[in-house]
């Protein structure tokens, strides 16, 4: 709330050089409501029928509801009267110069720029752009129906043992994965899935055909719910399979203009942390930026001190922006 109230009154003049400017805590004009008939007057200010009419005409119907008669609008006044007031008073005493003020009004000054810099780019991102990216990343976009398998697997001689474990996987609650998990590092004799606790992860039934054989494409066609068990082995070429249904995935297949609201704010974003990346180099450039790295290793951080009293409002602070993504 404080960095709202001090954004509706800073105004930053001109300066020579960073650290010299000055700032304006009087009331802010509003834009095209000059002149008018005042309605408040006080310590030098006042507020206008023009402004008060461009005020309620920027609320949302909700809240200009609740100033249909002229106590609520009476009140309205005060209320901007007395915040008035107080920030005169707040000036007169000196509070302008206060530190913890000077360095919230210097973090909203931030967050404009930032704003000034990355927001309101709608030519950023352009149709061509949105399409060399949808080629590029078709397969996001369109993809096959797939199927998420668990499975214990045994050699074919190993029936006895194979309908031994499939008995005890029948006998456990459909969503106890860790208790096949446990069946499937215990038995399995397939060394690859049973690292994965005999998870298939999502295969096309392309793949899983490619993979394991079509015996147990059919297999995962006829489960109908997460958790279902396959009532018999499934028996392929490479061998005996206990099988558990983990989970589908729908077939997808978004034509370039369906996905283009994704593509097109996927790519905002990236564009908009490309200039950021891009105005922090230019201005470290600009500042003849040093660090020095003997004397930051030198400084000694001790996590188990107490705090010390604080003697200034904390500094600001702006997190590096993330790396590039690596070029393909």
């Amino acid at each position: 709330m404080r960095l709202a109230l001090l954004a509706s009154l800073l105004f930053l003049a001109a300066c020579d050089k960073p650290g010299t400017a000055k700032v304006d805590f009087r009331r802010p004009p509003v834009p095209g409501a000059t002149g008018g008939t005042w309605v408040a007057r006080f310590g030098g200010e006042t507020i206008t029928d023009r402004e008060l009419n461009q005020r309620f005409a920027e609320m949302n119907p909700y809240a200009r509801a609740r100033f249909q008669t002229v106590e609520q609008r009476r009140d309205y006044v005060e209320g901007l009267v007395r915040f008035e007031l107080l920030a005169q008073e707040a000036v007169r005493r000196g509070l302008a110069n206060d530190p913890e003020v000077v360095e919230t009004a210097r973090r909203v000054m931030v967050q404009q720029l930032l704003k000034q810099e990355l927001e309101g780019k709608s030519d950023l991102v352009t149709d061509a752009m949105v399409a060399d990216y949808y080629q590029a990343h078709q397969s996001d976009y369109v993809k096959p129906a797939m199927t998420r398998l668990s499975h214990i697997f045994f050699a074919k001689d190993h029936r006895a043992q194979a309908e031994a474990v499939l008995a005890q996987v029948k006998a456990l609650p459909p969503l106890d994965y860790a208790a096949f998990a446990k069946l499937a590092r215990e038995h399995s004799e397939d060394p690859r899935t049973k690292e994965l606790e005999g998870d298939l992860r999502f295969l096309s039934d392309d793949e899983l055909a490619k993979n394991w054989g079509e015996p147990l494409v059919k297999a995962a066609a006829a489960l109908q719910k997460v958790g279902d068990v396959a009532p018999e082995l499934v028996e392929t070429d490479r061998g005996l399979h206990v099988v558990k249904l983990q989970g589908r995935q729908i077939a997808l297949n978004l034509s370039l203009a369906e996905a283009r609201p994704s593509i097109q704010q996927l790519l905002l974003n990236e564009t908009k942390q490309d200039r950021y990346r891009a105005l922090l180099e230019r201005l470290k450039k600009q500042s003849s930026f040093e660090l020095n790295e003997s004397a930051l290793a030198a400084i000694v951080v001790d996590p188990k001190a107490p705090a010390a009293p604080a003697t200034a409002p904390q500094p600001g602070f702006v997190a590096a922006p993330p790396p590039p993504p690596p070029s393909k």
